[in-house]
């Protein structure tokens, strides 16, 4: 396998010379040398090796990306999709990308420093999270959907409390009142926590407050809570997609069927949403649109290092599909 010094000895010329060509930093290399190093590294098919090209300078073009779990997070579809979309981006841009799954946010700054990367995104970070998350690093960084009330940082998120609004509403204009809410990590998710907070606060204003028994953390008796608590017809918001399905997989397996008995609304519009029968109504965002502002955000702050921090929300909207029962 021919190395920089093979080109270089060929070319008449130093390894630093052909460095410099290869980089593109052509302001100390004459149009002669130029031309003749260009041609050797294409009449070898020569690619240079990018992890010894990081280990060797003070920076890469590597972006990590950082994610709240292990591999199994990567089970869940909005995982995968957001990785995907971030992944397409950076790469876009001519960058490469290193995936860490992650539940120490104390070695955040190892893992930055071995690879040298030039910046991060970070996505299902809870606010505990960020009093572990120190690092020395001048690298800029930029979270999805990650919330905090005491740290500042750029982060790129939507509008939770119209998500969470714009369900109750839509239950409201199907003739519904009797309601439910299926989550998780209630007291560690501020995205959570706005998402309770419209829904609740739009019923409010229709004259109707949800008792503390029909807010349900999912587990593997949700369905049993959600019966017991059914007397009329029980509309259920679930704070994404996948509880949704789950929810109505538990509800089927106790003889109840969606809509006829329960009628449910998601959230996220992940593609398995048209996948199931009926196909579920849920709270639309668009990971595609968030992953490329991320990405876009990031960039940003490494041509302007001292621009300021922004948070940035992105809008949501209802997609009305075959889950709930219009009651009217």
């Amino acid at each position: 396998m021919v190395t920089i010094k093979d080109i270089a000895q060929e070319a008449g010329v130093s390894t630093m010379m052909v460095s410099r060509v290869i980089n593109k930093r052509y302001n100390q290399v004459s149009a002669e040398n130029i031309e003749r190093i260009e041609k050797i590294i294409k009449k070898y098919n020569y690619i240079p090796n990018s992890a010894a090209q990081s280990l060797s300078s003070k920076t890469s073009k590597i972006i990590a990306i950082f994610i709240q779990g292990d591999a199994n997070s990567l089970e869940h579809p909005y995982n995968a999709v957001m990785l995907g979309y971030l992944i397409q981006n950076i790469q876009a841009r001519g960058y490469d990308t290193m995936v860490h799954f992650i539940s120490n946010y104390s070695d955040v700054c190892n893992k930055l420093q071995s690879w040298k990367a030039s910046g991060a995104v970070f996505f299902g970070m809870f606010e505990k999270d960020f009093l572990q998350f120190q690092t020395n690093e001048k690298i800029p960084f930029v979270f999805t959907d990650c919330y905090s009330s005491s740290i500042p940082i750029a982060n790129i998120g939507i509008d939770n409390y119209k998500g969470g609004s714009l369900a109750a509403q839509h239950l409201l204009d199907y003739g519904h009142d009797n309601f439910a809410i299926v989550g998780e990590y209630f007291n560690e998710s501020l995205l959570n926590q706005q998402r309770l907070k419209g829904f609740c606060d739009t019923l409010s204003k229709a004259g109707i407050n949800i008792e503390q028994n029909h807010i349900i953390n999912f587990d593997s008796s949700t369905a049993t809570k959600l019966i017991e608590i059914q007397q009329a017809h029980l509309a259920v918001f679930a704070f994404s997609d996948i509880l949704s399905l789950k929810v109505i997989k538990q509800l089927n397996e106790h003889g109840y069927r969606v809509p006829d008995d329960f009628s449910i609304i998601g959230f996220d519009d992940l593609f398995i949403c048209h996948l199931t029968s009926p196909e579920l109504t849920t709270v639309s965002q668009n990971l595609s649109k968030k992953a490329e502002a991320a990405v876009d955000l990031l960039f940003q702050y490494l041509n302007y290092p001292d621009m300021p921090l922004q948070n940035i929300v992105l809008d949501v909207e209802l997609v009305s599909r075959d889950t709930v029962k219009n009651l009217l």
